[in-house]
């Protein structure tokens, strides 16, 4: 005797498109943990996206899978953003300026300033590495030249390249702790400016 086995409904035209569903959901809920700065674990982020726990690896190798997911989203717009920024400045000191300038302007316009910071701390998942490592190149690759642009030395760029880092970093701290845009990003730009113009002098 033959008996019908019940396949497992989905609400969606397609397998294909019920994952593509299934996977915009994971990515919703962990990016909304990582927002508020919240542990990342399969738990809750299969609870808030409203699926079986269990069934979580389906879609993800691992949750820092997840993670280097959430910073995909978003990385390819930041880097276009900072590449239009700064490929037109031909003076390699303005260059710089424009560089943590757009960096500011596309954390205070998409609230992202938390995903940068994240993007640059790599786990052991080969997805968020990957990502991170092509974050670490959008964070880079301008102000690299640009600054050694600016100064011949080549351990003196490389310090001016690190405070100009530190700087940013510490801007996007603020943003993301409410700190007004309207008012961090000319105090931050104007600061980078000085240090620019006081390494043009030395």
């Amino acid at each position: 005797m033959r008996h019908n086995v019940a396949m497992p409904k989905i609400a969606a035209s397609s397998v294909a498109e019920h994952r593509a569903q299934i996977e915009e959901k994971l990515l919703d809920a962990a990016e909304a943990l990582l927002r508020a700065g919240l542990p990342l674990t399969a738990g809750k982020v299969t609870k808030d996206a409203g699926i079986a726990r269990n069934s979580i690896y389906r879609y993800v190798e691992s949750i820092d899978d997840l993670r280097g997911m959430v910073v995909a989203r978003y990385l390819p717009q930041w880097a276009d953003a900072v590449e239009q920024a700064t490929s037109a400045v031909a003076d390699p000191g303005d260059r710089v300026v424009a560089w943590v300038r757009a960096n500011l302007e596309e954390a205070a316009e998409t609230g992202h300033g938390w995903l940068m910071q994240m993007a640059q701390q790599p786990g052991p998942s080969r997805v968020t590495s990957a990502v991170a490592d092509q974050a670490h190149a959008v964070l880079r690759r301008s102000v690299i030249e640009a600054w050694f642009g600016v100064i011949e030395d080549q351990e003196l760029a490389k310090l001016h390249i690190a405070l100009t880092r530190g700087l940013l970093q510490s801007a996007f701290i603020q943003l993301d702790r409410g700190f007004p845009p309207e008012k961090l990003i000319p105090a931050v730009t104007e600061a980078t400016r000085a240090l620019v113009q006081a390494a043009a002098r030395s």
